[in-house]
């Protein structure tokens, strides 16, 4: 398991460091102490776990006094993962994901965390509880690459127009049309794919915590709404909440209520 230079993260904690904080170098420090300790201990899962629990115990301190950037973000969930909580990981990097959307090594990092939860194979909640991957433009180019990409499209459009102008060959013609129609497709499809993402985002993400049944009410005493029991680590949209329960929804649109502490809030 790859993790950050310690030098290369503390530059960006230093940079993004508020004033009001206590210098980031100690906690940093410490946090690279313990996941050393533990990638030495990996050997010994009794001894590794609880050095890579401190080095997770140290990056979510540095995460929740605002460093928030997506190497901070990758190592706290590495260090989470090592530790055995596969749910603080994808959390975190969906903590990292609201800080930098288009980050590819935390998007690789989320499917091979995902990977790691144990859905079944079959059945109604293989099919309603795993997220669909979303491949789109959106998630492969930044806003400044659609820009830039854009900005291409449309010098070929417009000086391809103006050698047709000239010359009157149907080849400029032909290329001032591939830009412009290059332009348009992108264009559409950042559109419906911003529109997409602001419908699925405008409901708070929660990851389960540990495994347990989605009820058909807010309470022990309903009857599960799907069997079996919802995977640890598990990705679930905030409906509502009340007595102690929270509503949610599955990728697939199920909906059933979980108990509060068996969810994590993420994505902020």
């Amino acid at each position: 398991m790859k993790r950050l230079a310690p030098v290369a993260l503390l530059a960006v904690l230093l940079t993004v460091a508020p004033a009001a904080a206590a210098p980031p170098e100690d906690t940093l420090a410490a946090a690279e102490r313990a996941f050393a300790e533990g990638v030495g201990s990996r050997a010994d899962a009794e001894t590794a776990r609880p050095a890579f629990a401190r080095a997770a115990a140290a990056y979510d301190d540095l995460w929740a006094r605002g460093h928030h950037n997506p190497e901070l973000a990758l190592n706290r969930s590495r260090a989470h993962r090592l530790a055995g909580s596969l749910p603080r990981a994808v959390a975190a990097l969906h903590d990292g994901l609201a800080v930098a959307r288009f980050s590819r090594p935390l998007q690789v990092e989320l499917e091979d965390a995902r990977a790691g939860v144990l859905y079944p194979l079959e059945g109604e909640l293989a099919a309603q509880g795993k997220p669909v991957p979303v491949r789109t433009v959106s998630t492969r180019l930044s806003a400044l690459d659609t820009w830039l990409l854009s900005g291409l499209m449309w010098l070929v459009a417009c000086g391809s127009a103006a050698r047709f102008v000239a010359t009157r060959r149907a080849a400029w013609l032909a290329w001032a049309t591939v830009g412009l129609c290059g332009l348009g497709a992108l264009a559409a499809l950042w559109v419906q794919d911003a529109r997409a993402r602001g419908r699925a985002e405008s409901l708070p993400l929660l990851v389960v915590a540990e495994d347990v049944h989605l009820r058909k009410g807010n309470a022990a005493e309903y009857p599960p709404r799907i069997e079996p029991a919802l995977p640890r680590g598990a990705e679930v949209r905030e409906l509502s909440r009340r007595g102690g329960w929270v509503q949610v929804q599955l990728p697939g649109g199920t909906a059933g209520w979980l108990p509060e502490p068996a969810v994590l809030p993420c994505g902020r």
